[in-house]
């Protein structure tokens, strides 16, 4: 069997075992952006230069600069680190995991001026997960949002100097959210556990403008996607006494658990990706990109529950329900910068900025975003003359975010401090035909 094939089989069972939760590493709020390790050892700055087969998830009109198939496999391992210092208790950690995110992009050329390209990676994923008896377990004791992107693109090359490119995703995720309840002092506390799933879908948009050999600009829109979950909310631990009649907790929920269906929707926010590429030298690569994402589009988090017709009971699920979000439009920054150090090794080193869209007065312990500050270093070396590995390690720093809003003020305020820092370590091999 070649090594194209095994390269192409290790990445769809690698893909197919851990494409799911994960740490937002990528521009602001859950967005995770760590498909391939050369693009984050540039800083993410790749929409002007795309000529890898991330080009898929980038910027598929870039695809048009590859004259052979290619393929290209990525595992990414993000370690977040997360710590609160409220201002009624001591400090306390959220749980570490070390999240593994894998991606498959390949490419190849259809005709004399047309490419087409699929990717499977994981765009957007959150896991979050505080003690049991934390200060905020009446917000968030975990939560996990698991994602799988499949993204078909096709690009052709309308001029010399210019190509267009479109893309079609397919977005297949599920949520889970989990809390403690309080039960009037009652220990111990009963348990919220929230379950949903959903496929949606997208498209892409994206243009590459080759000004000459040393200039180029590329750009992306990116649609919004609509989620609608489907799932269960299901509630236990309840201090209720069947046998004697005695409802601690609420005489409307009788027995020790309960259940119901939910329905709950979310957007994935549109964006514009805008890149350029500069070659000062045939050794030197310089790389700029500006991303904005109308993440203020997100205004409320709402949960419907279709088959409940008790209205004590719907009074208590709808506490705080709809809670707002009123989120703010982000700016992400990406500068990298890549040199050919001998003929088959490349060294590169990126810096990357992303604005929380997350304002103070609905901030909560569930995303614990800040603005953060990342910096990347990373190689390229050519195995052989088909055979590319790539390596990056980046440390991303986030603001310390100082909170005192109204959120969990009825049962427990999430007042504090809050610092957190992540560690990131990806590798891609890319194989060319």
């Amino acid at each position: 069997m070649s090594k194209a094939v095994w390269i192409v089989l290790l990445g769809l069972v690698a893909v197919g075992v851990m494409c799911g939760k994960s740490f937002a590493g990528g521009s602001g709020a859950y967005r995770v952006e760590v498909p391939d390790a050369a693009a984050l050892s540039l800083g993410g700055a790749v929409v002007g230069q795309a000529d890898t087969p991330v080009a898929v998830f980038y910027n598929p009109a870039g695809m048009t600069q590859i004259k052979s198939p290619e393929v290209s496999t990525n595992l990414s391992m993000i370690r977040p680190i997360g710590v609160a210092q409220p201002s009624v208790r001591e400090k306390t950690k959220m749980q570490q995991e070390n999240f593994f995110i894998p991606g498959l992009f390949f490419v190849t050329p259809v005709a004399e001026k047309m490419s087409l390209g699929i990717g499977v990676t994981s765009n957007w994923g959150l896991s979050t997960d505080w003690a049991q008896d934390s200060f905020a377990r009446y917000v968030s004791t975990r939560s996990s949002l698991k994602n799988e992107d499949y993204i078909l693109s096709g690009a052709y090359q309308l001029t010399e100097k210019f190509s267009l490119g479109l893309g079609v995703t397919v977005d297949a995720s599920s949520i889970e959210k989990e809390k403690k309840i309080t039960q009037a002092g009652i220990i111990p506390d009963a348990n919220f556990k929230l379950q949903g799933d959903n496929t949606a879908a997208g498209f892409q948009v994206s243009g590459l403008y080759k000004v000459s050999d040393r200039h180029q600009f590329g750009v992306q829109y990116s649609s919004d996607i609509r989620r609608k979950y489907h799932g269960k909310v299901h509630l236990d631990g309840f201090n209720n006494d069947v046998l004697t009649g005695v409802y601690k907790f609420d005489p409307n929920f009788t027995g020790s658990s309960y259940e119901t269906d939910v329905v709950s929707k979310a957007t994935l926010p549109q964006s514009v990706d805008i890149g350029y590429c500069y070659r000062p030298t045939d050794k030197l690569t310089l790389n700029a990109d500006i991303l904005w994402m109308d993440w203020a589009s997100i205004k409320k988090e709402e949960l419907a529950y279709p088959n409940e017709t008790n209205a004590s009971r719907l009074a208590f699920l709808n506490l705080g329900n709809p809670a707002n979000r009123d989120w703010k439009s982000a700016v992400s920054l990406g500068l990298g910068a890549e040199y050919k150090l001998v003929e088959r090794l490349r060294l590169r080193g990126g810096y990357y900025f992303h604005q929380s869209p997350i304002p103070q007065d609905t901030w909560e312990p569930t995303i614990p975003d800040a603005d953060s500050h990342s910096i990347a270093a990373g190689f390229g070396y050519d195995i052989t003359k088909a055979m590319t590995l790539d390596f990056t390690y980046s440390a991303m720093f986030y603001d310390t975010r100082t909170i005192n809003n109204q959120v969990g003020d009825a049962v427990g305020p999430i007042d504090g401090k809050y610092q957190q820092w992540t560690n990131i370590l990806a590798a891609t091999v890319t194989y060319r035909f």
